[in-house]
């Protein structure tokens, strides 16, 4: 979390590119420090340390270039379109994943570590080969910690852009809740063997809502229907755990998945200075934190209450933001730029 920010900015002033290749080469660290750790806890956390290096090195650094890639090819009005086939191959790689890498781990969980570096030293290769278009030249250097600085001055000072962060802030709920899917699958009845099965289901689902999200741009209402009717499916798998209750969960998360694309995109479309990366970032630092202290929370609530009661919890804070979103509408109303 805190490199979130630092990173964004490295990304804006020196290389997106770069950290794109950079990013994957240390995440793969993590998986050789797991398949070396043999249990050691020390090595496991030392893992996460480099799983969480490269993901702040990717968070609004992937955003900001596909953005301003777009703009320098004309195409920024398609960031919805691309950003959602992006999220769509995403969701379908952690589909195959999900089914292949249950059964290597069944056989040898080492390996299913081991076949998790390739995919990423493919990532770094990739990115090598993409070809960066040059930023524009600013009529004098803008230096690294004034990237920093215009990214707060814009986040205090757009008020639609900060209700738009807020709005993603709001949805990364969904995020949170899934570390206790697969409590809520054992719960439930549904046999160990089938968890891989709904995991597939649930990336497949996720990347419909991803591709198509595109197609809604133009629709307010979405914004505050779609959590509105999250709150009724939620209250429901919280009221009565079963294997028919978790159809509905993930329905839940398909419904929504479409506005993280929709959301991220208003986000771009209304970041006006050239930190770009530096500006996401402070989007994916509010998540992350949020997302520390609703796991805390959810934690509380399931050992007070229980484990249902996160679901039913989510529906009342859902409801809450959803009445919210209904009353800030006008923001999420498509302008062409």
């Amino acid at each position: 979390m805190l490199l979130e920010i630092p990173s964004g900015a490295l990304a804006d002033y020196w290389s997106r590119k770069k950290m794109l290749v950079i990013a994957p080469v240390i995440k793969a660290f993590c998986f050789v420090t797991w398949f070396l750790a043999d249990g050691n806890f020390y090595l496991y956390g030392l893992g996460f340390l480099f799983w969480a290096i490269g993901s702040s090195l990717v968070s609004g650094t992937t955003e900001a270039l596909l953005y301003d890639e777009l703009v320098a090819f004309k195409k920024k009005d398609e960031y919805e379109k691309v950003l959602g086939q992006k999220k769509f191959y995403f969701h379908i790689a952690l589909a195959i994943s999900t089914i292949s890498g249950g059964f290597i781990a069944h056989y040898n969980l080492d390996w299913a570590l081991i076949f998790s570096i390739f995919p990423l030293l493919l990532s770094a290769f990739f990115a090598l080969l993409i070809k960066e278009t040059p930023k524009a030249k600013s009529t004098e250097e803008i230096h690294y910690f004034e990237y920093i600085k215009m990214a707060y001055r814009e986040v205090k000072s757009n008020r639609v852009l900060l209700i738009l962060l807020a709005y993603s802030f709001g949805i990364s709920i969904f995020g949170d809740i899934e570390e206790f899917d697969q409590l809520y699958y054992q719960l439930s009845g549904l046999p160990i063997f089938a968890f891989g099965l709904v995991g597939f289901l649930w990336s497949v689902l996720n990347s419909f809502g991803s591709y198509y999200a595109h197609k809604f741009k133009n629709t307010t209402w979405l914004f505050y229907m779609f959590p509105f009717v999250a709150v009724i499916l939620l209250f429901f798998v919280g009221l009565k755990p079963s294997i028919l209750m978790i159809g509905v969960l993930l329905l839940s998360y398909f419904i929504t998945s479409p506005l993280e694309v929709l959301i991220d995109s208003k986000i771009q479309h209304n970041i006006k200075s050239v930190g770009r990366a530096t500006v996401t970032s402070v989007s994916a630092l509010l998540i992350n934190f949020f997302g520390v202290f609703l796991t805390l929370i959810f934690g509380i609530i399931s050992k007070i209450w229980n484990l249902p009661a996160i679901y039913i919890s989510t529906s009342i804070f859902l409801l809450v933001f959803a009445i919210w979103a209904l009353a800030n509408r006008k923001v999420f109303a498509f302008k062409k730029n």
